[in-house]
């Protein structure tokens, strides 16, 4: 299978590489739907440029799924091994398009992945790539380069089976396919990213400033009648993110974000989340149900569900630094349906109320 993969300019590598004692070329593989089975949502996929995923039983190259527009680890085939790659830049293409370079590290710093789009367009929902390169380098090993094609792609959900559509009285329409979540190139402040999460699981490791910040600017959330489970993210050597619990729910718990200074924890400020423009009462709040943190782009979600499970709201923020050495979160999109009517249950689905431009 690795011959399959070489460009030419490679081949005088891998003839040195044969001639050593030691193989050190990196012996990538391609997988196809055995791996990719079973996931039906929105995916960054890529494949070797001259196959077709439709067509040919094996070209992906490089395949992360996407939940609730967060995009997951991505995976790589090595040899026998599925190997799982974290993004690393904190790069944000602005508009609907993805970066020009991304960059991807696997476990322990195994394989380093370099994805270079060249070029892409919008196809309708998705977001095509029909030319681009990935890099992959490990210590020891030449690096290995290879040509590829892909993108973003969201399918609708498939209809049912024959049998059901044959019973049916009318045809179901499709879903509306979910989108990564957007952020506008003219939001004020600087993007940052936060270090991997490292969670708690008792409040004795929060520092009593933090505590007391919430207990001070947080005054209804209750941390002590919660598990304690909780996590910190690093801003810099200097200042870290508290996602401290803060009260329990029938369906979930709910979670308060704080700052501090690593060097003086008394120094600690709760973090408001902003109220939607025209909506409700207007009130910013720092209470986020169900919440999930993006390091690379320290984007905060909340998928919240209420009743049978078919209505509820869906918040995205994004922590970004402004003047005076402070961080602040903004509105990314709120989306809301009121009603639990039995019909779509994906909160990514439900009507959209806000989104920032």
């Amino acid at each position: 299978m690795r011959s399959l993969l070489v460009p030419l300019a490679a081949l005088p590598l891998l003839v040195l590489a044969a001639q050593a004692e030691e193989d050190h070329s990196i012996d990538l593989r391609l997988f196809g739907t055995n791996v990719t089975e079973g996931y039906d949502g929105c995916r960054l996929a890529f494949w070797q440029a001259n196959k077709d995923p439709d067509k040919d039983k094996y070209a992906y190259v490089f395949f992360a799924p996407f939940n609730d527009g967060e995009e997951l680890p991505a995976w790589m085939k090595v040899g026998k091994d599925i190997e799982s790659l974290i993004r690393q830049d904190g790069m944000q293409a602005s508009g609907r398009k993805l970066e020009d370079i991304r960059l991807y590290r696997s476990d322990k710093n195994r394989y380093t992945v370099l994805v270079e789009v060249m070029e892409q367009r919008e196809d309708g929902d998705d977001l095509k790539v029909d030319k681009g390169r990935l890099i992959i380098t490990r210590q020891g090993h030449f690096p290995f380069s290879i040509s590829v094609k892909g993108g973003i792609f969201c399918p609708s959900m498939k209809a049912s089976s024959a049998a059901a559509s044959d019973q049916a009285t009318s045809a179901q329409p499709a879903a509306t396919p979910v989108e990564p979540i957007r952020i506008p190139a003219n939001l004020y402040g600087d993007a940052i990213s936060l270090g991997r999460g490292v969670a708690f699981n008792t409040l004795s490791e929060v520092p009593s400033g933090v505590l007391d910040a919430v207990g001070r600017d947080a005054p209804n959330c209750a941390p002590a009648n919660t598990p304690g489970m909780g996590v910190r993210y690093a801003i810099s050597d200097a200042m870290t993110l508290w996602e401290v619990p803060c009260n329990l729910y029938a369906r979930a718990g709910s979670s308060v974000y704080v700052t501090s200074l690593n060097d003086n924890p008394a120094y600690s400020t709760v973090l408001l989340l902003p109220s939607v423009p025209d909506h409700g009462d207007g009130h910013d709040l720092y209470e986020l149900r169900s919440p999930q943190v993006t390091p690379v782009n320290a984007v905060v979600t909340s998928a919240f569900y209420e009743g049978d499970g078919t209505c509820g709201s869906f918040e995205a923020y994004q922590l970004r630094a402004v003047e005076g050495e402070a961080l602040e979160f903004f509105l990314l999109e709120y989306r809301e349906k009121p009603s639990c009517d039995g019909g779509e249950g994906n909160a990514r689905r439900f009507p959209l109320i806000y989104r920032a431009q």
